[in-house]
């Protein structure tokens, strides 16, 4: 005699067997075909709710089916299968994600209505949980769900997504519910166009249509600060300093936004977005790279970012490898953000640290799977009209994110970054997203905030020198460099030498951008044009050719005009050197001279020696580089010239002057002149007179 109670178990084990049987037979038994083999016909998700499922719940599938083709379309059939093992590998979800056959089961067919050409119906397949025998201890976590749309002969399409199940966590029950949540931030670079030394006018009004409503920039705002709140923006300073100096009311407004307290979550990137690895590859030394990123000769003089802005961080384009590490420290990065060549622990998540000069660097390795899905889905250049299957996807996603965190006990921050270029679908994105935020197993989180310096013991491993074909080549690299510190040493002639450097150091830095990689022919005009705008600017000053000068003294001041073309005043000192030791240069004169003159600097010599001397002048800034063009001019150097002419022309003068007195005594009395006699008979009174005899001689006339 067979107890009731053991029939009653096997019976239960037969009624389960069979439905594992009939869930796994359609797997192997039914014909598919790939989803694209009837391309006149199209398939979509409209909606599945509700997104996560319990076991006495009602999983609802809307679907879309639209006729493409020019006949009729009829006896169509919809079949929906859900799976009864969880998935719990990241390459499952990928796999049944991009698979195009492949069925999960069948629990349910609905016939649809004939589809004139041109034509769409909606259908809503109604699963209830319970019929898929889960049973009370079936684990938490995705299931396979299959969608065929098939005829009487073949299968038009198959779909496939996932239906998230959460048998709820009551004691009394032993059911196992979510796990503890996995941080997910969201970023997006906002970076500019490549900066065209040609015309730089372009760059401020590429930024003004960019932040046009519903363009790029807009967009990309909208989505930061939209209720979900989900992106955090990684932008370039440039762009910002740019709209808010800016004459269009748009972009004052929207860097206005950015920058107002309270506003989105920001992180900074170095100014310009500058290829951190070609600077690495190209031997850029870290006090010149601190100076690109800092961007001083490139922002307004009292642009400030926000207060409540995040670190700065780096994000290279291409393989990080170990040089890019130390450009990415010596450009004053907190973190970076890399796609390539970092390799995490085994350990689920996306942030580690890596070793550098200045101590260990947050590094953070986006997640591959996720940020493609709300790349395709959520973009605006190719956003999908009904994001649930996208939804489903993520869910499973990170469900087997939060499964793996919890195995391991560890926390686990996720990092999804989108492309440079990027801008999303704002309802699209709020969809997906707001979704994800509604499920206890994940949490939104800044990305400023998941970068903090933590020692978790992940250390990341780089790759080795690696260096991409996009890259600028090095030898250019160190052109530019090298030229823009001639400049700044230059630029001391004037009082304020970022008056001269500003303009040139953009062109300079401007072909070192990462916007610059998929334009190399343009990148190589503008590395050309930036080096002849600089060396423009070192041709301001000049001097002026001379005649050869005779020095007949002993000592003289020489004259050399010094010409400046540019802008700007400059002090400048002027030096002679004279091939001769019979030439001394005595004074080293330092003389400002005004914007568009000539100057004259007297510089004092003393001749020790006669003979023809060549003076090579220099003309040099207050760095002490030569800021005119190598000139000279000849001296002839007469040094007793001057005295022997003097002598003579005293002799001759002291000649005149006697032979003046020698010709007044030689002619003597002119035959003209009045004689004594003359003067006696003239001295006659006419009238009456009295004489007066003579005096006596006295006996001193009568000595001799």
């Amino acid at each position: 005699m067979i107890h009731s109670r053991t029939r009653g178990a096997r019976s239960r084990a037969l009624l389960l067997l069979l439905s594992a049987l009939l869930l796994v037979a359609p797997l192997v038994l039914l014909p598919t075909a790939p989803a694209s083999a009837q391309e006149h016909v199209t398939t979509e998700i409209v909606a599945v709710s509700p997104t996560v499922v319990g076991p006495d719940d009602t999983q609802e599938i809307t679907l879309r089916v639209t006729n493409d083709g020019d006949t009729e379309l009829t006896g169509l059939t919809v079949d929906l299968g859900v799976g009864w093992r969880p998935v719990t590998t990241r390459t499952e979800v990928a796999s049944w994600s991009t698979a195009e056959t492949g069925l999960a089961g069948t629990q349910l067919s609905e016939q649809l209505d004939p589809l004139p050409p041109g034509e769409s119906l909606e259908v809503t397949l109604s699963l209830d949980v319970e019929d898929l025998l889960l049973g009370e201890n079936a684990p938490w976590g995705p299931r396979q769900m299959s969608i065929r749309l098939h005829d009487a002969r073949t299968t038009l399409e198959t779909l496939h997504t996932f239906m998230m199940y959460d048998p709820g966590s009551g004691a009394s029950s032993g059911r196992q519910g979510a796990p503890a949540p996995v941080s997910l931030s969201v970023a997006a670079p906002v970076t500019g166009p490549a900066f065209d030394p040609a015309a730089p006018e372009d760059y401020a009004d590429a930024v003004a249509a960019w932040s046009a409503p519903g363009a790029p920039y807009d967009e990309l705002l909208a989505a930061a600060t939209s209720e979900v709140g989900a992106l955090s923006l990684a932008v370039d300073p440039a762009v910002v300093a740019t709209a808010e100096q800016s004459v269009d009311d748009d972009a004052a407004r929207w860097a206005d936004l950015l920058l107002r307290e309270g506003g989105p979550g920001v992180v900074t990137l170095p100014v310009g977005d500058p290829d951190l690895a070609a600077l690495a590859h190209a031997d850029v030394d870290a006090q010149d790279i601190a100076r690109i990123a800092g961007g001083r000769d490139v922002l307004p003089e009292d642009w400030a970012a926000a207060d409540d802005w995040g670190p700065r961080i780096a994000w290279p384009a291409g393989v990080v490898d170990a040089p890019t590490v130390v450009a990415a420290d010596a450009a004053g990065a907190r973190a970076l953000l890399g796609t390539e060549g970092i390799a995490l622990p085994e350990a689920p998540g996306s942030l580690g640290s890596v070793a550098s000069g200045s101590g260990p660097l947050r590094v953070a390795v986006p997640d591959e799977a996720i940020s493609a899905v709300l790349d395709d889905a959520t973009g605006s250049g190719g956003a999908v009209s009904e994001p649930a299957a996208t939804v489903q996807r993520l869910l499973a996603d990170t469900a087997v994110l939060a499964a793996d965190a919890a195995e391991a006990a560890a926390a686990t921050p996720v990092v999804a970054a989108l492309p440079r270029g990027w801008s999303p679908d704002v309802a699209t994105f709020d969809a997906v997203l707001g979704a994800l935020a509604e499920q206890s197993w994940v949490e939104l989180t800044d990305l400023g905030e998941a970068l903090a310096p933590a020692d978790d013991g992940r250390n990341a491993r780089v790759a080795e020198e690696t260096v991409a074909d996009a890259e600028l080549s090095p030898g250019s690299v160190r052109g530019l460099i090298s030229t823009s510190e001639d400049v700044a040493a230059f630029a001391t002639v004037a009082a304020d030498p970022g008056t001269l450097t500003a303009g040139v150091d953009r062109d300079l830095f401007a072909p070192l951008s990462i916007a610059y990689r998929d334009t190399p022919e343009a990148r190589a005009g503008a590395v050309e044009l930036a080096q002849a705008n600089a060396a423009q600017v070192r041709s301001g000053i000049s001097v002026l050719d001379r005649a050869d000068v005779l020095l007949i003294s002993d000592a003289g001041d020489l004259p050399v005009r010094i010409r400046n073309d540019l802008p700007v005043d400059t002090r400048v000192t002027v030096r002679l050197r004279p091939d001769d030791p019979r030439l001394v240069v005595e004074t080293v004169p330092e003389i400002v001279v005004p914007a568009g003159t000539s100057r004259d600097a007297q510089v004092r010599v003393r001749a020790i020696g006669s003979g023809d001397v060549t003076l090579a002048v220099e003309v040099l800034a207050p760095s002490g580089v030569e800021v005119a063009p190598p000139t000279e001019f000849a001296l002839r150097v007469r040094a007793g010239w001057e005295t022997v002419g003097t002598a003579v022309m005293a002799a001759g003068i002291g000649l005149l002057f006697l032979t003046g007195i020698w010709r007044t005594v030689r002619r003597g009395r002119s035959d003209r002149r009045t004689t004594g006699e003359q003067v006696a008979e003239s001295a006659v009174p006419t009238g009456r007179t009295t004489t007066v005899p003579p005096q006596a001689p006295s006996p001193e006339d009568t000595a001799s």
